[in-house]
């Protein structure tokens, strides 16, 4: 009768879909059920008398497995997503729960360790994350990843006391483009102009497309307001290049406004509607051309009353 329900205890083992593996006191394994194999690629001959070792992926630090094990020894049980490596190489996620066995009232005769492959699970999240945090015509960061973004920027800036600058970018002539050449060829343009301006910045900086034929970007890290001046010329010297839209030749330009944190404001919508003012005032001055929203003079001003330095350095 023993025999017979060990029979039927491992055949229910071997049919889960979870993986199971079993180890002794000493986490030297004595058992694997057949999911353990699919997922991991191991079989038991490979894994039996060596210890979880063998899965780790590097992911998880030392003091990771510390307060796994301190969880272990203090409740009997633990459980919670990890990164195990299989056979092939292939780092996975698995969601893992792990309980310690004991027969008698005393120590522990067996470890009971129970995971599932979840990188369906993860990459669907990843997924519904991008949806919800990027466009999906552009890849760029869409209006609200944009504005958590910059919050991090701006606490960033204040840490370490330098300047944040927002370049605020509108496309000139876009409308009668996509107008005469198709919507198909206008969302090629916005693809194309996407490229040129990730090219045109520091891998870095922060890339975003706010809407329509508005674009935005973070620059960290800056000393002087006139930093952010090198980067708007260099944008507008790559989107006034003419673009190859299916044989057709589509000229563009853009028109930049450019804010500083703090000095122009301390949140991002102030920012933000600060730039447009300022991009909207380069637009109908002269096109394919940058404004600062406070001008050099008060910049200046600011930024020296803050760091007590010559307005000269502007």
């Amino acid at each position: 009768m023993h025999e017979q329900k060990l029979r039927l205890i491992g055949g229910l083992l071997g049919q889960t879909a979870e993986a199971i593996m079993i180890t002794d006191a000493g986490a030297r394994i004595i058992y694997v059920n057949r999911s353990f194999t699919r997922i991991t690629g191991y079989k038991l001959k490979e894994v039996s008398g060596k210890t979880p070792r063998i899965l780790h992926s590097g992911r998880q630090t030392t003091a990771f497995y510390a307060r796994l094990w301190k969880c272990l020894k203090t409740t009997g049980r633990w459980q919670g997503e990890i990164w195990n490596r299989r056979k092939n190489g292939e780092i996975y996620p698995e969601w893992l729960s792990i309980t310690a066995v004991r027969y008698g009232a005393g120590k522990v005769d067996n470890y009971l360790a129970i995971f599932s492959d979840i990188t369906l699970r993860k990459r669907e999240q990843q997924e519904l994350y991008d949806l919800a945090t990027h466009d999906a015509l552009t890849g760029l960061p869409n209006r609200f990843f944009f504005s958590e973004r910059f919050r991090h920027a701006m606490a960033r800036a204040k840490r370490a006391g330098h300047l944040v600058g927002l370049l605020f970018l509108d496309l000139d002539r876009f409308k009668p483009v996509n107008d005469a050449l198709g919507h198909k060829c206008g969302d090629q343009l916005l693809q194309a102009v996407a490229r040129r301006i990730k090219q045109s910045v520091r891998e870095g900086d922060t890339i975003a497309r706010l809407g329509g034929d508005e674009f935005a970007v973070i620059l960290e890290h800056l000393s002087r307001p006139r930093d952010a001046a090198p980067t708007a010329r260099k944008l507008l010297h790559a989107l006034a290049r003419p673009f190859l839209l299916k044989g057709h030749k589509a000229r563009i330009t853009a028109s930049i406004g450019i804010t500083i944190y703090p000095f122009d404001g301390d949140d991002v919508e102030s920012l933000l509607k600060r730039a447009d003012g300022a991009m909207y005032r380069a637009k109908t001055e002269r096109r394919n051309d940058y404004r600062f929203w406070a001008g050099p003079s008060l910049s200046a001003r600011r930024q020296a009353r803050s760091r007590g330095a010559p307005m000269a350095e502007w």
